[in-house]
């Protein structure tokens, strides 16, 4: 249970680094947090509360689409402020300024695959889902699609409610960029590749440790 819990702790810690790296490229920051980044740059608020605020959402739309108060779902409201901690701590140790596209580009790769094994690994292990994920795996039960082509429509969508919302609120579109349609087309995608080719190792993880 020990080695589950770690590993559990570390998807999250990697899935915050490539979320908040994401957002220093200066090409765009990640589809999946899109929505509180605009709000965090039109408001006061940090970009982990705004997250916070969001996930918390999530939840209710979650318990919603179940129709029960299902206790796992229920603990992504603890795992909510956690993970905004997590965010503004990456916010603010990753404080630096991309001037080259070149460099720019490379950090985004690595965000990218940062966020895709951070989801997969908080989502295999099945815990306490990021309240994002937690969000697409009850949508793909509704929708009857895998996890990973469920996230790339979700991503899809939340882009939109960015566009629109920092649009009409701000006059101008606030975080959608290169970076932010990359990451929705190819985030999905490779978590599906992750699945693939770890599902295996990490279900031995899981099963040893309810033995």
């Amino acid at each position: 249970m020990a080695k589950r819990l770690g590993l559990y702790f570390l998807g999250i810690l990697i899935l915050g680094f490539g979320i908040v790296l994401n957002t220093k490229t200066g090409l765009g920051v990640a589809a999946i947090n899109s929505v509180p980044f605009g709000i965090s740059e039109m408001t006061n608020l940090s970009l982990g509360m705004a997250t916070t605020i969001l996930y918390i959402i999530f939840v209710g739309v979650q318990l919603l689409i179940y129709q029960k108060l299902d206790f796992k779902v229920l603990l992504q409201i603890p795992f909510s402020y956690f993970m905004g901690y997590v965010l503004d701590f990456y916010n603010n140790l990753l404080n630096f300024t991309v001037t080259s596209l070149p460099v720019a580009l490379v950090l985004l790769a690595i965000a990218i695959l940062a966020t895709a094994l951070g989801a997969y690994v908080v989502v295999t292990l099945d815990l306490i889902p990021n309240p994002a994920d937690g969000m697409v795996k009850a949508l793909s039960q509704v929708i009857d699609k895998e996890f990973g082509k469920t996230k790339l429509l979700f991503d899809c969508g939340m882009m939109l409610v960015t566009i629109i919302t920092t649009y009409c609120l701000a006059g101008k579109i606030i975080g959608i960029g290169i970076g932010t349609i990359l990451s929705a087309g190819f985030i999905g995608q490779i978590i599906v590749i992750y699945n693939r080719h770890f599902t295996k190792h990490l279900t031995l993880i899981v099963e040893n440790s309810r033995a």
